[in-house]
């Protein structure tokens, strides 16, 4: 795994994804990411913006 800093932090979530998703793509918490957005789980939906932590760690790389 390798770590990154990433200029735009907000994801779009794509179709399919949810909360489980990102918290797994990402490597965070998912309450991190619901209090960084103050959204509930329901909210994260296809094609809403996500901030998501400046530094995070991905699964492919």
């Amino acid at each position: 795994m390798s770590v990154k800093k990433i200029a735009f932090p907000y994801y779009r979530v794509k179709e399919g994804e949810n909360l489980k998703i990102l918290t797994e793509k990402f490597h965070t918490d998912s309450v991190k990411i619901l209090l960084l957005n103050n959204m509930s789980p329901k909210q994260i939906k296809e094609g809403a913006f996500v901030k998501i932590d400046q530094v995070v760690k991905l699964k492919n790389d």
